[in-house]
């Protein structure tokens, strides 16, 4: 495997930043393999106890073999081979988990799930395209449909259904990843593209003006007393210098003023300056704000305002102004600079971090999912989990009490960490995940350890992660949102306002959508016997300020469910 960096099509700059980039996500691929495969040991403690000696061996010899791959990187000379060792590494435990499930029925075990996540971990990371997520991710199939065929005796008619029922989930998930990996590259390429622009741009507009600021105030103390000395230095600046007085009338502009605003210096001087500020978009409150400032004294720098010129464009502009003096009279400098391609650019900079930031929430939906899939829910669970869990935080911050709680950061956090509330589910075994009836102490007692596995997994991506506030709150909703008010809750049984708030509001949401969901044991609730059983729980169950807000709202919670049931029919 090769790092695809499009060399044929994009110049060496660009090829340069690619490969840095595919190396230091390798690294993080890495150490984050190190601390899950040594996380889900404890997996295989509660699941397969029998097992636990042989797994652990397996897992041990993994980590050592990728830190040892890891040391190797660290070595210069080694950076290059990073796209071969994340391929080692991946087949490397792809083999290992395929053995234990050997052990553990063939494909009857649900273990294959942790070489999904490895396949939807590691190539939503990595800047690949989408031949190359093809042939890793059917790599990984191939070793564990080899690995168990080989190592399961006595191969029936009912291990090739399991076989071909666990395929499909394999090539989806390949399909969605290389879907995926297509955007992700092209928009990686666009972001890198416009940053280098960017740049570039930057770079020769501070070579241009570098000594700009430097020669006008050495020109203004030299040839401060005359008119004509003046017009000498405005005429030759390519920015536009305008000289105004106290109420913003023009006295003086340079020659500039007809590239700039498509007038002759004659036809603006005599006029006031607001008379070319873009008024529809109250930038003329920044010009009285400037004024203001340069009356009292004040050095501007760096203002930005919108101009109009005669031709009805719009100009992107930034201001520097000062006071000086002219034969005994106080004026105003202005320093006018158009920028407009500058912040053109800023903006498709911008819309290329949007467009990366919604592949990163596509690929934290796509795990979350893996978690969900084995109980035969879909995703439609997810986003109404993560809807009603907005309705309801949005009623929360109209309280006074909670104003400063619920800031926009919050909010966003909670509506993306909502969705990974039972991501400890997949360390469930499937006997007891998919059983369509009551189930006993013992897997009950089994079923609550989903939020613990669920806290220790998100615990471990919180060390290594970037975005450490949500994985925080993550973990704190799937350790938590099982607990009641009352302190008859698990997993601590804690009580009242030692539950974290956001486990709480989530909790409700939950609650409401498995009421009102149909399931192999019970048939859907409509929204009235819903909210009179969570009405029921208001203090038992629930926090009583969650519930009521849900009563503020419950008709926004009805509309949605009946919207998101005909969208799913």
């Amino acid at each position: 495997m090769k790092i695809l960096t499009a060399e044929t099509t994009m110049r060496p700059t660009i090829t340069t930043d690619f490969k840095e980039l595919f190396y230091q996500r390798t690294l993080i691929c890495l150490w984050l393999a190190v601390v899950f495969f040594s996380l889900f040991a404890l997996l295989d403690f509660f699941y397969s106890r029998e097992n636990f000696g042989l797994f652990f061996m397996y897992r041990l010899v993994y980590v050592v073999t990728v830190i040892g791959f890891i040391n190797l990187l660290s070595l210069p000379s080694c950076k290059k081979y990073a796209p071969h060792l994340i391929y080692a590494a991946m087949v490397l435990g792809g083999f290992a988990i395929s053995l234990m499930t050997v052990r553990l029925g063939g494909f009857y075990s649900g273990y294959y799930v942790g070489i999904l996540l490895m396949i939807a971990g590691t190539l939503s990371v990595l800047p690949l395209r989408v031949p190359q997520v093809i042939f890793i991710g059917m790599s990984m199939y191939m070793i564990y449909v080899l690995t168990v065929l080989f190592g399961t005796q006595d191969m029936n008619a009912v291990h090739l259904t399991s076989m071909l029922n666990n395929s499909f989930f394999f090539i989806a998930l390949i399909g969605i990843t290389a879907v995926q990996s297509y955007d992700d590259f092209e928009n990686l390429i666009k972001s890198v593209r416009a940053t280098k622009s960017l740049r570039a741009i930057r770079s020769e507009l501070t070579t241009f003006t570098g000594g700009l600021e430097n020669l006008v105030q050495k020109r203004l103390h030299d040839l401060e007393e005359t008119d004509l000395k003046y017009r000498d230095l405005y005429n030759s600046i390519e920015d536009l210098i305008v000289l105004i007085d106290a109420k913003g009338v023009i006295h003086k502009i340079n020659q500039h003023s007809e590239v700039l605003l498509g007038y002759k210096p004659e036809q603006v001087e005599g006029r006031k300056i607001a008379d070319f500020v873009y008024e529809e978009s109250g930038e003329d409150g920044k010009l009285a704000e400037v004024l203001e400032g340069l009356v009292s004294d004040k050095k501007i720098e760096g203002a930005q305002l919108q101009i109009q010129n005669s031709g009805g464009h719009i100009l992107d502009t930034e201001l520097r102004a000062n006071r000086v003096t002219i034969e005994g009279k106080n004026y105003f400098q202005l320093v006018i600079r158009d920028i407009s391609v500058t912040k053109a650019m800023e903006m498709q900079l911008l819309d290329s971090e949007r467009l990366v930031d919604t592949s990163r929430q596509a690929a934290i939906f796509g795990l979350a999912r893996l978690a969900e899939c084995r109980d035969d829910e879909t995703g439609a669970h997810l986003k109404r989990i993560r809807l009603y869990t907005g309705i309801l935080i949005k009623e929360l911050a109209r309280l006074p009490e909670l104003s400063e709680t619920i800031s926009d950061n919050f909010t966003e956090s909670l509506l993306r960490s909502s969705v990974l509330h039972d991501i400890g589910k997949v360390g469930i075994p499937d006997a007891i995940l998919l059983k369509p009836g009551r189930l006993t102490k013992r897997e009950f007692d089994e079923m609550k350890l989903h939020c613990r596995l669920g806290s220790d997994i998100l615990a471990g991506a919180e060390q290594d992660g970037e975005n450490v506030s949500f994985l925080r709150l993550a973990k704190e909703i799937a350790l938590n949102h099982h607990e009641r008010w009352d302190g008859k809750g698990y997993p601590s049984g804690i009580a009242g306002d030692e539950i974290p708030f956001a486990a709480r509001v989530v909790s409700l949401a939950d609650v409401y959508d498995a009421l009102t969901s149909t399931r192999v044991y019970k048939a859907a609730y409509n929204h009235k016997e819903a909210k009179e059983l969570i009405l029921k729980e208001r203090g038992g169950q629930f926090d009583p300020t969650v519930v009521d807000a849900f009563l503020r709202c419950e008709l926004n919670f009805k509309e949605s469910r009946i919207q998101t049931l005909l969208y799913e029919t």
